[in-house]
């Protein structure tokens, strides 16, 4: 719902033209008229949608024989970003221009934006939370034996004879966790999952 009152008309465009700071419209072979200026500042608020501030901002309008071009340059969150488009008429010119600057500033915008999902404090510490259950799965019981603190000899010992055999354990002198597999009848592989 948009409110229409003048207080609140004022205050609309208030905000509009905190959003853009310091427009500067020069014109080159040409004289800006107020007409002009107005048709170009016009279509410069259409870019407070894209809630970003435009600072340093220059229009610059030019006519080269029967082309009519606009270039713009100006800085957003501190990067800079130009446009420049070029017709037979100064008005679609500058329609132009303000579409390929609300393009390249939609482009920045959406490099900004965290697409990832938030951390949360036992992510952070290396803790996985527990999967959740999915009520068509049949019941998966999660068991959490004690790990055992062993050096690599008592492993060895430990680790049943059977080829595919896992012992999981905490290594004595780094305090890590690994895994020790026995891959056939003489051979171990220690798996360090960190």
């Amino acid at each position: 719902m948009r409110c229409t009152s003048a207080r609140a008309r004022r205050t609309a465009d208030d905000c509009e033209h905190e959003r853009i700071n310091a427009m500067k419209i020069t014109g080159r072979h040409l004289v800006v008229t107020p007409g002009l200026k107005a048709h170009v500042e016009k279509r410069f608020e259409r870019l407070a949608r894209y809630d970003v501030t435009l600072s340093h901002l220059e229009v610059i309008l030019n006519v080269s024989k029967l082309q009519h071009t606009a270039e713009v340059v100006c800085t957003v969150q501190g990067r800079r970003i130009q446009a420049k488009a070029t017709t037979p008429e100064m008005y679609v010119t500058i329609d132009q221009l303000v579409t390929r600057l609300a393009a390249q500033i939609r482009k920045h915008k959406e490099r900004q934006a965290d697409h990832k999902a938030p951390v949360t404090k036992l992510a952070r510490k290396g803790v996985r939370p527990a999967a959740p259950q999915e009520a068509t799965a049949p019941e998966l019981e999660v068991v959490r034996p004690a790990r055992a603190v062993l050096s690599l000899e008592e492993a060895k010992r430990r680790l049943d004879p059977l080829p595919g055999s896992l012992l999981v354990f905490t290594l004595r002198a780094s305090g890590k966790l690994q895994i020790l597999q026995r891959v056939g009848r003489d051979r171990m592989v220690l798996i360090d999952p960190a």
